[in-house]
């Protein structure tokens, strides 16, 4: 048998982040601890604050490399300008309620780390930047669609509103997964976008 071969810090780190979030996903956020994670990962506690100053540290990194991962798939679509804009939101639409980003240890890492962030200030700071990075990322595609429909709206509180309003319905599908059909509420949060940039344009043309 061959020798195991030996990681690198940072794979480590990757590693443990990675147990962290299983964990989570397995256990909750009251049932995830060191020797849950530890255990699930086949490490000593020890371990884990050799690379860690302790949990709270490790879930901030860990909610971190995630949400890392999500801006970086909605820059390659928000930025991909070989795409209309519509097309471009349309995607977007697509991606929140997609298998990738809805599928059940998804949401329950999402919305176990929501849980932490109400006792751990850095974790909800790290909230924080992640949702101004992700209005700053719309902002330009709200821009872009606003000039190809010629309507009159402000494309940074509309943005943000936005976010909200996707953020809401997939947090919602986080903690109820049943209570909705993921095909039937992207058909209907795009007919009520439709619905309000016909009437920014008529109210526009009638000014």
């Amino acid at each position: 048998m061959g020798k195991r071969q030996r990681l690198n810090p940072e794979d480590r780190r990757q590693l443990m982040m990675r147990s962290a979030r299983d964990s989570l996903a397995r256990y909750g956020a009251q049932g995830t601890g060191v020797r849950e994670i530890c255990k699930d990962l086949g490490v000593s506690p020890g371990l884990l604050t050799h690379y860690f100053s302790g949990k709270d540290t490790l879930f901030v990194e860990a909610y971190r490399d995630m949400s890392q991962n999500y801006r970086r798939d909605i820059a390659a679509i928000t930025e991909d300008e070989t795409q209309s804009a519509e097309s471009r939101l349309r995607k977007l639409f697509s991606l929140y309620f997609s298998e990738q980003w809805s599928d059940e240890a998804t949401m329950s890492t999402y919305s176990s780390f929501w849980s932490l962030s109400r006792t751990n200030a850095e974790l909800k700071a790290a909230f924080g930047e992640t949702f101004k990075d992700q209005v700053s990322s719309l902002e330009k595609l709200v821009a872009d669609l606003v000039k190809e429909r010629g309507v009159d709206i402000d494309p940074g509180p509309f943005a943000s509103f936005l976010l909200v309003f996707l953020e809401g319905i997939w947090f919602q599908l986080c903690l109820n997964p049943d209570a909705l059909d993921k095909d039937s509420i992207q058909d209907i949060c795009w007919d009520w976008l439709e619905c309000y940039l016909i009437q920014k344009g008529a109210a526009r043309s009638s000014a």
